[in-house]
């Protein structure tokens, strides 16, 4: 009888972000488990994996069906029940508010926490030493998780954007036959650097303010969508000028 073959879900996180979690964490367990995911993206069997890691098929397997089921949560340790936690309340409030906020507020030269970093200042501020690997069990009991922040732009202004949807729905519900409306819009394209993974309360995004000054490698791409009809019409150029976008127009 033939085995069934095993899949990533390949939904819950990319390559690349799994390749950062699993060079960032200084917790084994958790570091193997990130490469066995690595390692199904790439297409290997279970029994390669297993092979590679020199670990059982039914392990892989496991560590595999809880990630497809639960995401890159399903992937921390699941560690026999301790002894209560070492942190009062007030304490663990101060812990949720912390990792709100930057590193380096606190002194450190980091843009996101991570279990080490979180270790050494919970050690400095309370006197406490957990190991890097209980802290994941910490941060989850106090309702954070491992997140990718969505960007926003600093002079958003959620009202007037509101107005403005509710303006162009009026005039496209109100068009007569013989007008066309389209919709149209830019893309850039540039070599900012993509955001990466950090601990937010669960069910709460995190937003990271992105600066879009300065010179970057882009491309422009053009577009206009006929809301009626659904036609999508778009071009690429390597510039976005008054020119290029005349151009398109025509």
């Amino acid at each position: 009888m033939s085995r069934r073959k095993v899949e990533i879900n390949i939904k819950h996180a990319t390559y690349e972000q799994i390749q950062q979690l699993y060079r960032e964490t200084g917790d084994g367990n958790l570091k193997i488990r990130y490469l066995a995911m690595l390692k199904f993206m790439e297409g290997y069997t279970s029994l390669k994996v297993a092979e590679l890691l020199n670990t059982s098929d039914s392990t892989v397997r496991e560590w595999l069906n809880r990630y497809n089921a639960l995401g890159l949560d399903g992937l921390i340790p699941q560690k026999p029940k301790g002894p209560e936690c070492w942190l009062n309340k007030e304490q663990l409030a101060e812990v949720y508010q912390v990792l709100m906020e930057s590193p380096r507020d606190h002194g450190f030269n980091k843009s996101n926490w991570t279990m080490p970093l979180l270790k050494i200042w919970i050690s400095k501020q309370f006197g406490v030493n957990y190991s890097a690997g209980s802290l994941y069990d910490l941060v989850h009991r106090i309702g954070y998780s491992l997140q990718r922040p969505k960007k926003q732009c600093k002079n958003a202004d959620p009202e007037k954007q509101e107005a403005f949807k509710k303006e162009l729905k009026d005039l496209v519900d109100n068009a007569d036959d013989d007008t066309v409306i389209l919709y149209e819009d830019e893309a850039i394209i540039t070599d900012e650097p993509t955001t990466t993974c950090k601990w937010a309360p669960i069910g709460k995004q995190p937003v990271v303010q992105t600066n879009s000054k300065g010179s970057r490698k882009r491309k422009v791409i053009f577009g206009a969508c006929n809301p009626k009809t659904g036609e999508v019409i778009y071009s690429t150029e390597e510039s976005g000028n008054s020119e290029s976008f005349e151009d398109f127009l025509k």
